[in-house]
């Protein structure tokens, strides 16, 4: 019961109204592919190894699977093969309000094929300026992502990568944004449920302004647009969880209470 309400309160803060400092390019999502995930696809915070989680995503759902190559875009041009590259990245930003500073334990998500490797994954930190603005990661952020050849166990089964040694700690307040970040493997296509590279999100309104993709390492950003007339544009969230840690700091005690703890009675 504790950790629903966590997960509640979690989506409740990180709606945040936070936006890139740099454009956007809108992209439409050629092909998706539904997924029948395990148990109903359903999530919640007991799947994830979690302390305290955060999620951009509203619905408990994760039906599609998608990767940065499903985009039709047009600047750079691609024609949304789901074909990968190295220079594919899912980025997600979730911006909560801590009351006090916490590690960054981990990120999680549900990987479409047992045979994907990930080359690398990871957090990035990007301060809010005084317009709620943050910067997008650039090529040589990505390049420094924690987090090596991901792999993963089964089709359509969560991925939890471990950034404990990484020793990440975002700040106490609303100042920061985190933003998660995936790469993709070179040369594989998304083809089918459980064939080929992917991650599950959710395909559900409200459609939130978190999630962005490049498919040139950080050179140029794109954001799946949605437009309810156009069968090509769809409401869609990286299914990304983000597991935090807070930090807290030992009371303090003067010599002699401390010495007063081995008096004789």
């Amino acid at each position: 019961m504790v950790r629903t309400r966590a997960l509640l309160v979690a989506l409740m803060i990180c709606s945040v109204d936070a936006a890139p400092a740099a454009p956007v390019h809108p992209a439409r999502l050629r092909p998706s592919f539904r997924m029948r995930l395990r148990g109903g696809g359903e999530f919640s915070a007991s799947t994830i190894l979690a302390d305290t989680i955060f999620t951009c995503f509203e619905s408990t759902s994760l039906v599609s699977a998608v990767n940065p190559g499903c985009f039709v875009t047009f600047s750079p041009p691609q024609p949304g093969d789901c074909s990968t590259r190295t220079g594919h990245f899912l980025l997600q930003s979730i911006t909560p309000t801590l009351p006090v500073s916490h590690r960054v334990r981990g990120i999680s998500f549900r990987s479409n094929d047992g045979a994907t490797v990930f080359p690398s994954a990871g957090v990035i930190l990007s301060a809010l300026d005084d317009q709620g603005h943050f910067l997008l990661p650039d090529a040589s952020q990505l390049a420094s992502l924690q987090a090596q050849q991901i792999t993963s166990s089964a089709d359509t089964s969560w991925v939890h990568v471990d950034l404990d040694a990484a020793g990440i700690v975002v700040p106490a307040g609303s100042d920061m944004a985190i933003l998660v970040a995936l790469q993709f493997p070179d040369g594989e296509q998304l083809t089918a449920l459980g064939n080929g590279p992917g991650i599950a999100v959710d395909a559900a309104l409200p459609d939130s302004d978190c999630d962005f993709f490049t498919i040139d390492g950080g050179v140029t950003w794109m954001a799946p647009s949605y437009d309810p007339l156009d069968p090509l544009a769809t409401p869609l969230d990286w299914g990304f969880v983000l597991r935090l840690e807070p930090i807290t700091r030992a009371a303090s005690a003067t010599w002699s209470s401390v010495k007063a703890l081995y008096r004789s009675p």
